[in-house]
């Protein structure tokens, strides 16, 4: 699978992201980090009180002799002929005995370091749970951000509970969503609306010529020189005709992204091969090899736009090629664990990866100015490939080919 043409600033450096830990790894981190901070300015603190303040007279536990008046029971036995000391009948086994200073203060420090270990540990587990509960509102968010980047701006996110700066952003980005889908929905309603007023007018001017054009030849004896008159009529009819495909190819692009027609299962093969079969001819006419790679390759989708993404991808490998040339339809599984793809390769001059990126534009065409006169199309078929991928939630891909021409990659989910 190619990898999806991107365009970095002239003369700039490519960006690379080094690694970095999640932000909830990061807060817990950073709360046992102030944690065991503390708990090492505090254990610095005790110990140099402890060293310096106080000032200690221990006894030692051999003094006690003179004050023990039975021996109490001893559990391990004595050798014969020898006595048991005072202190190892008054000190268990299992019992710590400090008989200095020095051993009274190590003692307090390796009980403080194994407390401040612990309290380490316990500073990493309680700041994962509480910046968990912190950041799951993100969740939220993060989920919103891609349905939006998918084309869906209905979506809200609606976050109750009290007011903070996770809700506010939240807020925010609600009112976010619903400016952009305000502003989609009426360029959408202009365009269609542009669309429908055009057409009619157009309509009627392609009919007008047919009149005039057909009328010609019964004026030939009386006007010698209809010939020019009717050569530019002609003309007129190409552009109308022109005209009316780009009125259309807006309405059709309307269409599309208002579109709330319920989702079925296609079979991107069978697609294809309908399509080529009504390319035939024109790609014929233009010298164009066409093979077909085609594999079940089944997604969720419109029918009707399934067929018009397939129309528009080959008729755009045909009319923007070099005569003689190829194009190639190859359908079939994306991946393990991906869904189903569609690939569209064709011969041509060679682009510059500029030009490629721009070519999902409407009106944007690669090597030429937009909409230009001189090739057959309105300069709105990949700008009608893209906005069905998205809908279809699938991703597109434009790459210019070494030797010349353009690769199409069209990636959808799985079913």
């Amino acid at each position: 699978m190619p990898s999806p043409t991107t365009t970095e600033p002239r003369g700039a450096a490519p960006v690379t992201r080094r690694y970095r830990a999640t932000v909830r790894t990061r807060l817990a981190l950073t709360c046992a980090a102030l944690l065991t901070g503390a708990g090492v300015v505090m254990l610095a603190i005790v110990n140099l009180f402890m060293r310096v303040v106080p000032t200690y007279d221990l006894v030692s536990a051999t003094s006690s002799t003179p004050a023990l008046t039975a021996p109490p029971s001893v559990t391990e036995p004595v050798p014969d002929g020898v006595e048991p000391t005072a202190a190892a009948i008054a000190t268990p086994a299992n019992e710590l005995v400090v008989t200095s200073t020095d051993q009274l203060l190590n003692v307090l420090l390796i009980a403080s370091v194994v407390v401040l270990l612990v309290l380490a540990v316990i500073g990493v587990a309680v700041g994962w749970v509480v910046a968990g509960r912190m950041l799951k509102p993100l969740k939220h968010i993060s989920g919103a951000v891609r349905q939006a980047a998918r084309g869906d701006l209905r979506h809200r996110i609606r976050m109750t509970g009290p007011r903070d700066e996770i809700s506010e952003l939240a807020a925010d980005f609600d009112d976010m969503l619903a400016q952009l889908e305000r502003s989609f929905a009426a360029s959408t309603r202009f365009a269609s609306n542009a669309s429908h007023e055009l057409l009619t007018p157009l309509a009627t001017t392609r009919a007008m010529l047919d009149v005039a054009i057909a009328q010609q030849p019964a004026a030939a004896d009386a006007q010698p020189d209809t010939g020019v008159d009717r050569a530019l009529l002609g003309r007129l009819r190409a552009m109308n005709e022109r005209s009316i495909e780009t009125a259309e190819a807006l309405l059709d692009l309307a269409q599309i992204e208002t579109s709330t027609a319920k989702a079925e299962q296609v079979d991107l093969a069978q697609v294809a091969a309908e399509v080529a079969q009504a390319c035939a001819h024109e790609a014929a006419a233009k010298g164009i090899t066409v093979t077909l790679d085609l594999g079940p390759a089944l997604i969720d989708g419109e029918p009707v736009l399934a067929r018009q993404l397939l129309t528009n991808l080959l008729q755009n490998a045909i009319r923007h090629n070099a005569p003689g040339g190829f194009a190639s339809v190859t359908t079939g599984p994306a991946g393990p664990g991906l869904g189903a793809s569609v690939r569209v390769e064709n011969s041509g001059p060679r682009l510059e990866a500029d030009a490629v990126a721009a070519l999902a534009e409407p009106f944007a065409r690669a090597g030429r100015r937009p909409s230009a006169s001189s090739t057959r199309g309105h300069g709105l078929g990949l700008s009608i490939v893209s906005a069905i991928v998205t809908r279809f939630q699938g991703d597109l891909v434009l790459e210019a080919r070494s030797a010349g021409g353009l690769l199409v990659v069209a990636t959808f989910p799985a079913r």
